[in-house]
């Protein structure tokens, strides 16, 4: 399945990517980022960014179930992806109530 159309990347090669990247010996944390400059391609419009996540989310899953990787690896990566999530929905909340706040309209996403 293509997951991002301008860039023309599959599943399967944010899956590579991912067990490549949770591989290397100071892995680094699996953003769509970091898996897109790992496949030296770059997000143009970013309209695929949440089936991208969900992809490295899925990705993650079958690693831990296969025990290719380190599943404490696995599972640090997995927190702290949780805690960028959870900071992202309080700074949008924040910016949310702030607007109320000064009577601007709500935006839409």
């Amino acid at each position: 399945m293509i997951v991002c159309s301008c860039a023309v990347i599959s599943a399967r090669d944010i899956e590579h990517a991912v067990v490549e990247i949770m591989s290397a010996p100071q892995a680094l944390l699996p953003t769509p980022g970091v898996v897109f400059r790992h496949l030296n391609k770059k997000m143009n419009c970013c309209t695929c960014a949440p089936l991208t996540v969900a992809t490295i989310y899925n990705a993650m899953d079958r690693l831990q179930a296969d025990t290719r990787v380190c599943p404490f690896i696995l599972a640090e990566a997995r927190a702290k992806l949780i805690r960028l999530e959870e900071r992202q929905q309080a700074r949008t909340a924040m910016v949310a109530a702030r607007r109320a706040e000064l009577g601007l309209p709500r935006r839409v996403a």
